[in-house]
């Protein structure tokens, strides 16, 4: 892409969530890798459990309007739009392509024999599922491990190394028709672990280890890098609404009354809290009244201990535990108060708050935790964007795999 051409691309990150859908409009800013916000839109969603589309009519009417609200904030005509697939349904494998080398130097017919054979193993373990994105994690001739460029190399034998990640295609063609039918063609897609990964975390922490664990309202998606590429993903069905639940078991309240106290109120550490605190409950069931703002917390900490226990041990049975030096926490679920130094004390780990790192200026979106998978999409697309000379001379040799899977969204499956 040109540098002029590349000036007045604009991209839009579409995620449609459980409790919240969010659209980001933005543009290529001065600095590599950074973005200037044009416009934002936000809406409760309706529509969709667990990242999955369970009510169309409620979904489009959701999506509508958060486009609405970016093209106002944006003054910019939404056309297209790059979404995130995610929920439940996600799952993921380490998969290797194998091309025979006899003590030979590496061609580039070997890295496209390799990476076919990479997909084709990815295919293989599909179990039903359907492959949604291969993600490139280097190539392996021998004990050397290359990045990006095997050719030249000596060895028996070239394998192609990717990360396969697998989602249901029910759900996508689900979420394509709804985007469409609210408007804008639907450009392309990234599961949304992907995308999170994408805003919130440095490249020395991809490097160096790094789990991202997104907390939305009813799923929780863990991503691992590791030496510069990601090497696992595990999407869990529950969220920062077990929270919220909690609340209103022990309080005798409504959700929605809930909802305000956790987020007004809550937090999930005590250290901050003193004895004699307390905090005042408003409900449509019941009569104002009272409680002690350390029952608020021992609740919220409870839950949070549990839930990054069994993220521990996902990551432990997964034997990737130790490859862990840091976590970062995202998704609306992070924004509890204290629950990062709970995390710390479950993972045994560094553990910070990720929010979007990729816009220029001033803007509330740096602190929007909840933004970041849409935020990701638009790097998403841009990286796309940039690298769509070089997929599109490389897809004539093999169209499969270079084409990165343009997903089931666009039919390509």
């Amino acid at each position: 892409m040109a540098a002029k051409e590349r000036e007045d691309s604009v991209f839009v990150g579409l995620d449609v969530g459980s409790s919240k859908s969010i659209c980001v409009v933005a543009a290529p800013g001065r600095e590599p890798g950074r973005y200037r916000l044009l416009g934002f839109g936000s809406r409760r969603s309706e529509g969709v459990r667990q990242g999955v589309v369970n009510d169309v009519e409620a979904a489009v009417g959701t999506i509508r309007d958060t486009i609405r609200e970016a093209q106002f904030t944006s003054g910019i005509p939404i056309s297209g739009v790059w979404a995130a697939i995610g929920g439940r349904v996600l799952q993921s494998r380490n998969c290797a392509g194998v091309a025979v080398l006899r003590g030979q130097e590496v061609t580039r017919e070997d890295v496209f024999q390799a990476e076919a054979n990479a997909r084709e193993h990815a295919l293989r373990e599909a179990e039903g599922r359907t492959l949604i994105k291969l993600i490139p994690q280097g190539y392996r001739c021998g004990d050397v491990i290359a990045p990006r460029n095997p050719v030249g190399l000596t060895g028996q034998r070239l394998e192609a190394l990717v990360h396969a990640i697998y989602g249901s295609t029910t759900n996508a063609q689900n979420m394509k028709r709804c985007v469409e039918r609210a408007g804008p063609d639907l450009l392309n897609y990234e599961p949304h672990v992907w995308a999170a990964a994408q805003a919130v975390l440095t490249d020395a922490e991809r490097v160096c280890g790094a789990c991202v664990v997104d907390i939305g309202a009813e799923t929780t998606s863990m991503s691992v890098f590791a030496e510069g590429v990601i090497t696992f993903t595990d999407v869990r069905p529950w969220g920062a609404d077990l929270f919220t639940r909690d609340l209103s078991v022990v309080l005798g309240i409504d959700l929605d009354a809930a909802e305000d106290l956790k987020t007004h109120r809550g937090a999930a550490d005590l250290k901050d809290i003193s004895a004699d605190e307390v905090v005042q409950i408003e409900s449509r069931t019941s009569a104002t009244r009272f409680c002690s703002r350390d029952l608020l917390a021992k609740t919220l900490q409870s839950r949070a201990k549990e839930l990054f226990g069994i993220c521990r041990r996902v990551l432990a049975a997964a034997g990737i535990l130790e490859s862990v030096k840091i976590v970062v926490l995202t998704g609306g679920g992070s924004r509890l108060a204290g629950i990062d130094r709970v995390a710390a004390e479950v993972f045994g780990r560094r553990v910070r708050i990720g929010r979007p790192m990729l816009f220029e200026g001033d803007t509330p979106l740096l602190e929007s935790t909840d933004a970041t998978v849409a935020a990701g999409l638009v790097r998403c697309a841009d990286e796309d964007a940039l690298a769509g000379g070089e997929a599109k001379a490389a897809a004539a040799h093999m169209p499969g795999f270079v084409r990165r899977l343009r997903t089931v969204f666009l039919g390509d499956y």
